[in-house]
């Protein structure tokens, strides 16, 4: 199973919207919104990353020593 922390759905229909829109403006509107739902799913990622990072310090710490 493939999990995702934005919706796959909207971000393909953001990207189908933004090809056929004729209108600038809104054109403009639509990749506001791609980008928030994108730099969502970035800071998301970051503040997900930094949780396992901490609660798995000293497994990582013990591979680097490994190495």
């Amino acid at each position: 199973m493939r999990a995702f922390v934005y919706n796959v759905e909207l971000v393909q229909q953001l990207c189908q919207d933004i090809a056929v829109e004729q209108d600038s403006q809104k054109v403009q509107e639509l990749l506001s919104l791609l980008r928030a739902v994108l730099k969502e799913h970035h800071e998301e990622t970051r503040i997900r990353r930094a949780f396992l990072a901490k609660k798995y310090a000293e497994a990582i710490s013990e591979s680097k020593a490994a190495d």
